[in-house]
């Protein structure tokens, strides 16, 4: 087998091919969910204390079930949603 060329072979990265999954659910999801629960879970420490914790937890763990679940239905499910609101799709289609 010949020597390979420098610049055109090279590995293929996994992230232009396949989604990175962080907890099984799309990475921008993952933080950003996280993040808003972690917020109000601040917030309620500051004004209510340490027993108002569990609440936003089980939230979260709640919301990333789901968004695990939506991932697994299909990896793509963003952009299904995205496309259904963006352009407007009719639900069912008059032949003729």
């Amino acid at each position: 087998m010949a020597e390979p060329i420098l610049g055109f072979h090279v590995p293929i990265q996994r992230g232009v091919w396949q989604r990175i999954l962080t907890g099984g659910v799309p990475r921008f999801y993952a933080k950003g969910w996280a993040c808003c629960w972690l917020m109000v879970g601040l917030v309620l420490l500051t004004y209510y204390g340490w027993r108002w914790l569990v609440l936003p937890f089980g939230l979260w763990l709640i919301g990333h079930g789901a968004l695990v679940w939506l991932t697994q239905w299909n990896a793509h499910f963003d952009d299904i949603f995205y496309a259904q609101i963006n352009r407007k799709y009719k639900p069912r289609y008059r032949a003729g």
